[in-house]
């Protein structure tokens, strides 16, 4: 009986370090492949940062030329929107000025024809 519990402890003692030893070999390889990934990832990451910095510099000249076009758009806008109050005042006392003289050559030629009929009643 000492013998088969003693065989039996040997292959189980064994079988333990056979499979320990294929787990570290397993754990290596993982340890292996993760460096790897990781030297990928920091690869990855310095070619994205090379090719992202003149992007982003070509952005910012981009959206600085935009921002003067738009600044320099508003204020033509407002030289033509001052010049539009500009016109459409004039315009109005214009047209109040001829709306108060053809009112008044209105009147004239009123009491004119009034009294050209009157003169004419009267006559007869």
């Amino acid at each position: 009986m000492d013998t088969e519990l003693s065989q039996g402890l040997t292959f189980l003692a064994w079988t333990s370090s056979i499979f320990l030893i294929v787990i570290g070999v397993f754990a290596a390889k993982l340890l292996f492949d993760l460096s790897r990934l990781t030297v990928s990832v920091k690869k990855s990451a310095d070619i994205v940062q090379e090719e992202l910095e003149p992007i982003m510099k070509n952005v910012s000249a981009t959206t600085t030329t935009l921002n003067d076009f738009v600044q320099t758009t508003n204020k033509k806008v407002g030289k033509l929107t001052e010049a539009y109050d500009k016109a459409s005042e004039i315009f109005l006392k214009t047209l109040s000025k001829a709306a108060e003289a053809s009112g008044v050559v209105l009147k004239e030629i009123a009491k004119g024809l009034y009294a050209g009929f009157k003169s004419i009643i009267t006559k007869k």
